[in-house]
């Protein structure tokens, strides 16, 4: 399964081992790349303006500001420099989460509506969040491959 391949749901299918690592490694910036390469899945399900990707955007750029910070700021920074700079990220970080918990809840309402029956646990969705909505994706897509497969074979 790569991660150019997409199913009869509309998202990508990617391994999600490969979403926890690259969110580890990235430290947060691949959730926001997440969500804005899925956009046009999302607004194909909901039709509205449910999940603010203008805010994905911005936050895509203060998370790779942040990660180069965590890099190379401590050595051109003096420690007053570094103490704002932290502060000023702990609090990005904040709205980072809420941004993310908000998307996350506001996804799992708008594929449950579209297939009328209550696929996501909330507190799964809690503890982890994008991994957990690509781990159903995928398995939403294996189901409607398996079944169009199946189907030729059932009309016999």
């Amino acid at each position: 399964m790569t991660e150019t391949e997409q199913t009869e749901t509309g998202f990508k299918q990617v391994h999600v081992a490969l979403v926890v690592l690259f969110s580890i490694l990235t430290l947060g910036v691949y959730l926001a790349y997440w969500f804005l390469s899925r956009r046009h899945a999302i607004r194909e399900y909901e039709g509205s303006g449910y999940i603010p990707f203008k805010w994905w955007a911005v936050f895509l750029v203060l998370l790779s500001l942040s990660f180069l910070y965590k890099f190379i700021g401590p050595i051109f920074l003096t420690p007053y420099g570094v103490a704002l700079f932290d502060s000023i990220d702990m609090i990005f970080s904040y709205y980072f989460l809420g941004i993310l918990y908000y998307s996350v809840f506001r996804l799992k309402t708008i594929i449950e509506d579209a297939y009328e029956e209550k696929l996501f646990a909330s507190w799964l969705l809690v503890l982890f969040h994008v991994w957990y909505i690509q781990y159903k994706l995928n398995r939403l897509g294996d189901v409607d491959i398996n079944e169009k497969a199946l189907a030729p074979q059932m009309a016999k």
